[in-house]
């Protein structure tokens, strides 16, 4: 018997995994440490992977380097400007991991305001079959103020354009990351 999931990345990655196909372009919108982006690479035709941090498109590159991955392309620009890299509307997977590079500078954070924007600029022109993975992080201050406003936008989402998925972890201490997919329909 398989282990359920036990964090919001792992279930991020179950999801993905039965949703994502060979012809599909995905973006990772905060590469980190290219977990995520090394996955959709090896899953999907085309992937952009973006981040904010030198030392994460570092890392991205190095774990793509040793893996012998080709598709991805690597891009230092904040997620707020996704639509210069790429067709919104063509997108098939989104992916974001909130928060802060691990293991980097615990200053440097996503915000709720840039995730705000981008995510509405995403669900604008989200194509239809489309998916948004969102791992939330709401156990430092950023975190907690990003979660909120997660919690009130995917609320508000027209249940007969979106469908909205959420998964907690409620028995586990200190603010528990979670995972939120929207799908678009």
């Amino acid at each position: 018997m398989e282990v359920m999931p036990t964090s919001a990345v792992a279930w991020s990655h179950v999801v993905l995994e039965n949703f994502l196909k060979k012809d599909h372009l995905a973006v990772d919108l905060t590469a980190g440490n290219g977990k995520d982006t090394l996955f959709l690479a090896r899953r999907a035709s085309r992937v952009l992977a973006m981040d904010i941090q030198q030392a994460a498109m570092d890392k991205t590159e190095a774990l793509l380097k040793k893996e012998a991955i080709k598709n991805a392309e690597l891009i230092l620009d904040s997620h707020e400007n996704v639509s210069r890299y790429v067709e919104l509307s063509e997108v098939d997977a989104f992916v974001m991991n909130l928060g802060y590079l691990p293991g980097g500078d615990k200053e440097i954070t996503t915000t709720w305001p840039a995730t705000k924007r981008t995510l509405n600029a995403i669900l604008a022109n989200m194509k239809f079959g489309a998916l948004i993975s969102l791992a939330i992080y709401p156990g430092h201050d950023a975190g907690k103020v990003e979660s909120e406003g997660m919690e009130a936008l995917i609320g508000a989402l027209d249940q007969k354009a979106y469908k909205v998925v959420k998964i907690t972890f409620p028995n586990q201490n200190h603010c528990p990351p979670y995972w939120v997919g929207i799908a678009r329909c």
